[in-house]
């Protein structure tokens, strides 16, 4: 006979790399609970009251996570730091997985559908996106067609007129949410170990004229 599991794996998914915080709490049958910011851009203010918050609500104590997600960017540098340095410093104190998963991924899975395109943009600034794009099949898995990168807008407008303009859904300006980082995440902790903190770190994606 196989072991029986006693209770779910309880999982906290933090995304701090656009100018909405966003939280959320769930197991593997899915979210439980969300959270996001009153603020914009306060993010060192209200995570922490967002998270206690937010576990209050599925009645976890801290100490019962059993793993944490967090964005990795690409995004804003600041936000990103302040959700991975409370990433990290949970999985070191509660000798726990925790994963990272790029912003980009988290706009585009929720909008993906079996034979379609999704094309993420988040803004660089100086003319510059962070951008890739995510194809799935028929079967439902998802593949990275290009991966992150930083591009001019015209060497983005190049590459995607490489495919029929139809095929491609082109998603900016959005807010990547913590419970679309929590499904698509999830998978990812059973391969970490209680030292994965130490690995994740952010998303740096370089000029393509500086690279």
């Amino acid at each position: 006979m196989g072991t029986v599991q006693t209770h779910m794996n309880r999982v906290l998914a933090i995304e701090t790399s656009s100018a909405r915080l966003s939280l959320a709490a769930g197991t593997e049958t899915g979210v439980l609970k969300g959270y996001q910011g009153p603020l914009e851009w306060r993010h060192a203010e209200t995570l922490f009251d967002g998270m206690k918050r937010v576990l209050a609500q599925v009645r976890w104590p801290v100490q019962t996570l059993t793993g944490v997600l967090v964005s990795t960017g690409p995004g804003s540098f600041t936000g990103i730091r302040i959700g991975l340095a409370a990433a990290r410093a949970l999985g070191q104190a509660l000798r726990i997985p925790v994963a990272g998963v790029s912003s980009l991924q988290i706009l585009a899975y929720d909008l993906l559908k079996p034979g379609g395109r999704v094309c993420p943009v988040i803004d660089a600034l100086r003319g510059e996106v962070f951008t890739a794009l995510y194809e799935m099949d028929a079967k439902g898995r998802v593949k990275t067609v290009w991966k992150e990168c930083r591009l001019p807008y015209p060497e983005l407008a190049r590459k995607l007129k490489l495919f029929p303009s139809r095929s491609v859904r082109l998603v900016q300006g959005g807010h990547p949410k913590a419970n679309v980082l929590l499904k698509l995440g999830l998978h990812q902790l059973a391969k970490k170990g209680a030292d994965s903190y130490r690995r994740v770190v952010p998303l740096y994606l370089r000029s393509a004229a500086a690279a």
